[in-house]
């Protein structure tokens, strides 16, 4: 297959979004404090190992973001790994503006980063580099303590929750089986084949297609 060819900036910047969201990634939030002890957290899917020794790991914020001062002053991050159960609380923290903290329990970490009580793993980090990124910063951490649980973690591909891409593909397949069954039906109607008794299914199917085109 022969690349696509490059049309103008808006349209191949979306493409090469949408081509990176074709690789699954798990969903974070990250935390630290502002220079005033106001908690601060941003939801990050650019999470991903360093080291082992040192154990180090990076995740990257986008140089717009608000919390951009908090987290490059602060000398410390903690990164959440959601679990699967954690969705409202992606979406909490992907939203800027709002008072992210509002009525969440959390308590300050060993380097003073707010923690969740709940995750399916979480990383107490040092900052040890910030490397400059595009449009991102990159953030470098050293963990300084660590947990995790044995639960499913939430998962994000092409744009959306993947739980929620493959309800809807389900869905979709569940809907085609209908179809197909359908179909079936009407062929035996035509051949004449329809067993004796069967009237009030093949009227339940005849309903179903009017289902399914509206």
């Amino acid at each position: 297959m022969q690349p696509a060819e490059p049309t103008d900036p808006a349209n191949l910047r979306r493409a090469f979004r949408d081509a990176l969201g074709s690789f699954a990634t798990g969903v974070t939030i990250a935390t630290t404090l502002a220079e005033d002890d106001t908690p601060v957290g941003v939801t990050a899917s650019s999470f991903n190992s360093v080291s082992l020794d040192p154990p180090l790991v990076l995740w990257s914020l986008a140089k717009s973001a608000q919390s951009r001062e908090a987290f490059t002053k602060s000398g410390h991050f903690a990164v959440h790994v959601l679990a699967a159960s954690q969705q409202d609380l992606s979406d909490r923290f992907a939203r800027s503006g709002a008072d992210k903290f509002a009525g969440l329990d959390w308590e300050a970490g060993e380097l003073g980063s707010p923690l969740f009580a709940d995750f399916a793993a979480r990383f107490e980090c040092r900052t040890r580099h910030e490397y400059e990124g595009g449009d991102h910063v990159i953030l470098v951490g050293e963990v300084v303590a660590f947990e995790a649980h044995d639960v499913p973690p939430l998962l994000f591909h092409a744009g959306a929750y993947a739980r929620r891409r493959f309800q809807a593909r389900d869905a979709a397949q569940d809907i085609l089986n209908e179809v197909i069954a359908v179909e079936h039906a009407l062929e035996k109607v035509a051949r004449g084949d329809l067993p004796s008794g069967r009237e009030e299914e093949m009227r339940a199917l005849m309903r179903r297609i009017v289902d399914l085109s509206n």
